[in-house]
């Protein structure tokens, strides 16, 4: 039907049942009446297409091989084109971005003991054998045992042989002892050199004082404490 006439037909009948209304002598108070068409909207095909995000990567080789980060999740957009062929951007593109390690596989196995900056082989004056990322030095006494990482946040020190675990590297420990916690390399000691000379593969839990209870409950020498490296140094 054409959509004029349609109109106005639905204006005849409006005026039509007002017209019975006052015959029987109901009020109608004069406004203004207005009949709209939906026809032709209803009518109009809206086709919407999926804009399918792109995945952007890079590398770094400070991060394990075996660890890939997201960065930043990836969204599909949305446009669809409206009755004068525009594009319209219901919801924006957002492309992935993955950052893959390409260093030294970071998977280890080995075993956990605790220390405190008075022990025996320690000069008591806390002291760590690394300085933090802008060079500073850290003392556990008067800083504490847990280190601000810009990126991974509080971190646990941990002592190991440099040789293999560089300053500033971090490790996802799993111990039946301590549970599972995040650390970061800020010391060395003898023990852990002679270790790695061995093949065994052995971290120290910083603590205040060697008197703290739970130095002696780290100490896991079972071997399968599994440390999971997430960065390598600095």
């Amino acid at each position: 039907m054409n959509f004029y006439l349609l109109n106005l037909f639905g204006k005849w009948v409006s005026l039509g049942i007002l017209s019975i209304l006052s015959l029987f002598g109901f009020e109608i108070e004069e406004k203004n009446l207005e009949v709209n068409n939906d026809t032709v909207n209803k009518n109009v095909n809206v086709v919407s297409n999926i804009i399918e995000f792109e995945t952007i990567k890079s590398y770094d080789s400070s991060i394990p091989s075996n660890i890939t980060k997201t960065i930043k999740e990836g969204k599909n957009g949305v446009t669809y084109q409206n009755e004068n062929n525009e594009t319209i951007v219901l919801e924006e593109v957002v492309n992935e971005e993955l950052l893959i390690g390409t260093g030294k596989n970071g998977s280890y196995q080995g075993v956990i003991t605790g220390y405190g900056p008075d022990c025996s082989t320690c000069s008591g004056r806390g002291y760590v054998s690394c300085k933090t990322e802008d060079k500073k030095n850290f003392n556990l006494i008067d800083d504490g045992v847990y280190y601000n990482d810009d990126e991974y946040g509080e971190v646990r020190v941990l002592a190991a042989s440099l040789q293999e675990f560089p300053c500033g590297t971090i490790v996802e420990v799993k111990s039946s002892n301590l549970g599972d916690f995040t650390g970061i390399v800020m010391d060395t000691g003898y023990t852990m050199r002679e270790q790695l000379k061995k093949g065994v593969y052995h971290f120290d839990v910083a603590y205040q004082t060697e008197k703290d209870e739970e130095v002696k409950k780290a100490t896991n020498m079972s071997g399968d404490v599994s440390f999971e490296i997430q960065r390598w140094g600095w």
